[in-house]
């Protein structure tokens, strides 16, 4: 507020600075006219035609009506717009469903994985998000922090319900195999990582101990190396859900490249009985970080043999659009990586199984099924044209082919029921 003397002054902008303000009185006399060389009439005149100027150069604020009405009516319709927006974002990746014929298998002979269990080990889920609302969630528990009793995605980027969504989404684009009944381990921190074996392992063999699951899905894995925290105690645990008929799935890993170092696929992918997963765009072409599987297992390893040469067989991995923040107004978003490939081989296996479950050997001490179902995967996958014949250390047999797949599985069950 202005001192009181000086209250009546006005203040004026200079037009070189408008930072700079001058006072001015108004009640000054100021300079009589013929100081300008004017009579008063003239002085009067001048006044007056400089005054109405002024008012008839003085800018109308309609650009600032309009632009208050615009915002007033984005804030009315705001609902509205995301909703339009969401419609049209809603998890379009169909080409990945398309291309790998999981559609079709599921259109042909009416799959959903309907009375198969599926266990997810990773950040946990959202079942909020109205893509899961109607997803059979069977059980879910909390490794990392015992909080089994609030179902949540502890992931700061949703990777869990990004999985989750691939394969049981209940919305425009349906999921790989949106109604098996599905189990959630929550065994990754916010990072997406874990700072102890022995929760991950302890996750995997909850899936297939306690919860009898019959497919175990990792979007998951770290280097081979003997640092690598997901190292003995979880290859150990897959390993022993192997020996009990549960088929256990597994990002083949994201450290392909040059310069990488990294000389195998992933543990826990690098398991014999794994199916370890690459992942290719939508032009079959490898995804760039895919990682290269070895010729043996270890440094020292015997020779892998087919079907479990390492990765063995690709998937759509790039741009995968999926379930995400359900607090967001489009609850969506798009990534990449073998993790989004891993859980479409995992729904193609769901759907096979549902339709030839029951006529697979039966031994739970053996992984006769196991290696039957592998073997027909290796000889389905439709192989890319750079690959070149048998198996490519980063495509592995080649990519997904569902429809070609369920075939070859009902091909080698009647060939081993004839023997």
């Amino acid at each position: 507020m202005t001192p009181g003397p000086y209250r009546h002054l006005e203040y004026l902008p200079e037009p070189e600075d408008p930072r700079m303000l001058t006072a001015i009185d108004p009640d000054a006399p100021g300079y009589p006219p013929e100081a300008y060389g004017a009579t008063p009439e003239q002085a009067e005149a001048w006044r007056v035609a400089t005054n109405e100027n002024h008012r008839r150069d003085r800018p109308k604020p309609w650009g600032f009506v309009i632009a208050l009405c615009l915002i007033s009516a984005l804030l009315v319709t705001y609902p509205q717009i995301t909703s339009l927006f969401a419609g049209a974002l809603t998890p379009n990746s169909s080409w990945a469903y398309e291309d790998t014929n999981i559609y079709a298998l599921q259109d042909d002979l009416g799959l959903t994985g309907q009375g198969i269990l599926v266990c997810i080990v990773d950040t946990g889920i959202e079942m909020t998000h109205p893509d899961l609302e109607d997803a059979n969630l069977v059980s879910y528990r909390d490794f990392v922090n015992g909080d089994d009793h609030i179902i949540q995605d502890r992931g700061n980027d949703r990777h869990g319900t990004m999985m989750a969504g691939i394969l049981v989404s209940h919305g425009q684009y349906p999921g790989a195999a949106p109604n098996v009944g599905l189990v959630v381990a929550a065994a990754l921190n916010s990072e997406g990582s874990t700072q102890s074996e022995s929760t991950v392992s302890d996750a995997i063999e909850w899936c297939w101990n306690d919860m009898g699951v019959d497919i175990i899905s990792l979007s998951l894995g770290g280097d081979p190396d003997p640092e690598n925290p997901l190292g003995s105690q979880t290859a150990d645990a897959v390993s022993d859900a192997l020996d009990h008929g549960v088929f256990v799935v597994a990002a083949a890993g994201n450290s392909g490249g040059a310069g990488s170092g990294v000389t195998d696929v992933s543990v826990p992918a690098n398991v014999d009985g794994v199916i370890a997963v690459g992942a290719v765009d939508n032009e079959g072409s490898l995804w760039g970080r895919t990682a290269t599987g070895s010729n043996t297992e270890g440094a020292d390893g015997n020779l892998r043999e087919e079907p479990n040469q390492k990765p063995e067989v690709s998937a759509p991995g790039v741009g995968i659009i999926s379930t995400s923040d359900s607090s967001q107004s489009i609850p969506y978003s798009a990534s990449s990586g073998t993790s989004d490939a891993t859980v479409f081989v995992t729904g193609a296996l769901a759907l096979i199984l549902e339709r030839h479950g029951d006529a697979l050997p039966s031994s739970n001490s053996t992984r006769a099924a196991i290696t039957l179902v592998k073997q027909a995967l290796a000889d389905s996958c439709q192989p890319h044209a750079l690959q070149g014949e048998g198996h490519h250390p980063r495509w592995g047999y080649g990519i997904l082919d569902a429809t070609a797949w369920e075939r070859a599985v009902a091909d080698r069950i009647a060939s081993h029921g004839d023997t």
